[in-house]
């Protein structure tokens, strides 16, 4: 991985220190469906721990931004591992973290409308998955309206946002398979120029 891996002066200083490091991994590349899965495996492999994390999929393509704490003891195995895994479909870049920056800023947040609802209660199975998806509400409000027929209806909009590794057209598949089962129409929004902006 020549050239991928950036300020190795400072990133010896941090190792130097005995102290946990915390270190910001991009990763790009295409196709590789259980990139997400291999990257939790390996974080947990060192004993490292993953502080926040984007991680966007377009069609075929991806590409993610974690921030993770791990000891210098196993640093190296880990940078080693990581260049092991470097193809022409897979790229990793490593930089040491600003110490200032805010985890809160890195989740990924993004904005869920329901259309349909018959009262203001959002679904337990909605729900459920949004807590599969290690997704959170941040904010919600409602509103009622009168459908083409009548009937009163309500429109609820969602902020939800998630510190964890997730993959967003997985996650927007099952949200609009479970709305399917309950009869309601979901929308998801996502700003994805401030996703690219993470990379």
């Amino acid at each position: 991985m020549e050239g991928d891996i950036v300020d190795d002066e400072r990133l010896q200083h941090m190792l130097q220190s005995h102290k946990d490091i915390e270190v910001i991994i991009s990763v790009t590349g295409t196709d590789n469906e259980e990139i997400i899965v291999n990257l939790s495996e390996i974080i947990n492999r060192f004993n490292a721990r993953l502080q926040a994390s984007r991680f966007n999929r377009m069609g075929n393509a991806f590409n993610g931004l974690l921030s993770v704490s791990i000891n210098p003891v196993y640093f190296g195995s880990f940078r080693a591992c990581l260049d092991s895994l470097s193809s022409e479909r897979l790229q990793f870049n490593l930089t040491p973290a600003n110490e200032n920056i805010n985890a809160q800023e890195d989740k990924v947040g993004f904005e869920i409308e329901l259309y349909g609802l018959r009262d203001n209660v959002i679904d337990v199975e909605l729900l459920r998955a949004l807590i599969r998806n290690h997704l959170v509400i941040d904010e919600m409000t409602r509103k009622p309206y009168m459908s083409k027929v009548g009937q009163q209806l309500y429109k609820v909009r969602l902020k939800v946002s998630t510190d964890y590794i997730i993959d967003l057209d997985e996650v927007e598949e099952e949200l609009l398979l479970t709305a399917e089962n309950l009869d309601i129409h979901l929308v998801l929004n996502f700003d994805e120029e401030d996703l690219q902006e993470a990379i």
